[in-house]
């Protein structure tokens, strides 16, 4: 797998993550992630009580990182357009490097079955007519052959 592949599979996954957080906020079956880390209303009071132990640089650091979460967009659809970009983009190498076979593969294979299957069926009958006009030679050839073994017995 190249790095391009990898780095598709990464996104997706990022982008599965952030589906499903979204969802559980919006469900209500996850609390945010500020009364996660006691951000509260952001007061040192609030951040003391929930962050016990943990310096004052920590806590400013996942300030940030909260800040930049509400950021994301809660609406899929740019994620999702994206992605289909993406997959658009790439679905020509993604189809050589998996070896996959698209739907215009499938039916040219198809109409080669047909065409080979009607070959099949009209050398099978010229065989059978052949293998009947051979079989007459045969047998007309062995009894020319029997009479002439007949003459040299008689001689």
């Amino acid at each position: 797998m190249g790095p391009v592949e990898l780095l598709a599979i990464l996104i997706l996954a990022g982008a599965i993550v952030v589906l499903i957080y979204y969802y559980l906020m919006e469900s209500g079956n996850i609390a945010p992630v500020t009364r996660i880390y006691g951000a509260g209303e952001g007061t040192a009071e609030g951040r003391e009580g929930y962050m016990a132990g943990v310096g004052e640089k920590m806590s400013d650091v996942s300030d940030r990182i909260m800040g930049k979460v509400r950021e994301v967009p809660i609406s899929t659809d740019v994620i999702s357009n994206k992605i289909d970009a993406f997959l658009n983009e790439k679905s020509d190498e993604l189809i050589e490097d998996w070896s996959l076979a698209t739907m215009d593969d499938i039916s040219k294979l198809e109409k080669r079955l047909e065409l080979v299957s009607r070959n099949i069926d009209e050398l099978e009958q010229r065989f059978n007519e052949y293998r009947g006009h051979t079989n007459k030679k045969l047998e007309s050839l062995d009894r020319r052959l029997r009479r002439l073994e007949e003459k040299e017995e008689k001689d």
